[in-house]
């Protein structure tokens, strides 16, 4: 069975993940073997939602031990040591979507940690720190760490961002891959080798494919310096003075409901977890710096945009002299 790198562990899986970062030589954190699941009797129902007219998902536990259920995929069996997986296609079921599952839902199960908060959010490294993009599905957080990446910070991770809140809060790498839209790709990584998602259209490239310029962070847990609220702004400035780039900062007090509105575990949260996330959010708000980020949502800027926050976290560089942005032609 092929391995791959994910959130600092290896996964072993016979189902394959072409978008994942191959791993070798290592001991696999957990193990996906594909077969039947027997029915879940006497199960307890966590949640049962039907996040469209035709598409069903559930999630239930009989003792230490969950079962995830998709209609559009299928059904997943995370035993009671959470390091063993059974996976159930569905009849017809996408294994796109599958996939999307297991990175996105089923693993955060097996990783959750008290001390983890899994935030909907890209993340870029300045000088060794971490600073994140948290903001919902198009919004172009995946588009701007490549952006950041290509103009001399280190990318760390897409889409999921698991931030640890106890002690100074520091940020996992997470699959080593980032999605990009067709119209990102096109302009920030034309020529490099990528997979393109049935799911979603995506395409998603992983960090031995950066290449071209980008760099990737090759460190574990990094210190995190900056949460970045992103907010698009139509046209080719985002303030009176003509900036391509703005940011506010935003009280602790308000901070913390603004970051709930991107808690990533979603149907896998646990019981009276609302309110531990809350004081570990609110514990990363008064120790971190939270900002709202505002973007002008042009091509042309994208340079200008990069060059601004890599100066602002390298300290002595101004913008005019920080690295630009070369885009590609389309």
């Amino acid at each position: 069975m092929p391995d791959y790198f994910i959130f600092g562990g290896c996964l072993r899986s016979e189902l394959e993940f072409p978008e994942l970062a191959a791993a070798h030589d290592q001991t696999p954190t957990w193990t996906l073997h594909l077969g039947d699941l027997p029915a879940f009797d006497g199960a307890e129902v966590l949640s049962d939602m039907h996040p469209t007219a035709t598409c069903r998902t559930q999630l239930a536990r009989r003792g230490d031990t969950y079962r995830y259920s998709h209609s559009c995929s299928g059904e997943f069996e995370i035993a009671a040591d959470g390091r063993t997986i059974v996976f159930a296609p569905a009849s017809g079921g996408s294994l796109d979507i599958a996939r999307t599952d297991l990175v996105a839902r089923v693993l955060l199960h097996c990783v959750d940690r008290g001390d983890v908060s899994w935030l909907h959010g890209s993340a870029v490294a300045v000088d060794g720190t971490a600073i994140a993009f948290l903001a919902p599905s198009g919004a172009g957080k995946s588009t701007l760490a490549l952006a950041l990446a290509r103009a001399g910070a280190h990318h760390v991770c897409d889409d999921t961002l698991p931030v640890e809140t106890s002690g100074a809060p520091a940020v996992w790498p997470s699959d080593h891959t980032l999605r990009l839209r067709t119209d990102s790709r096109e302009r920030l990584a034309p020529a490099e080798p990528a997979v393109r998602r049935q799911s979603d259209g995506k395409f998603v490239l992983t960090h031995e494919a950066l290449g071209t310029g980008a760099r990737a962070s090759r460190a574990g847990r990094l210190p995190l310096g900056a949460l970045y609220l992103l907010t698009p702004v139509i046209g080719a400035t985002c303030d009176d003075e003509g900036a391509a780039v703005s940011r506010r900062r935003i009280p602790p007090t308000q901070a913390v409901a603004l970051l709930m509105q991107h808690i990533r575990l979603g149907l896998v949260v646990r019981a009276g977890a609302p309110a531990l996330t809350m004081q570990r959010l609110a514990a990363l708000a008064r120790t971190v710096p939270v900002y709202e980020l505002r973007v002008t949502r042009d091509w042309s800027r994208l340079g200008d945009v990069a060059s601004t926050l890599i100066a602002w976290h390298e300290g002595e560089r101004s913008p005019a002299g920080a690295t630009r942005l070369a885009l590609h032609a389309t």
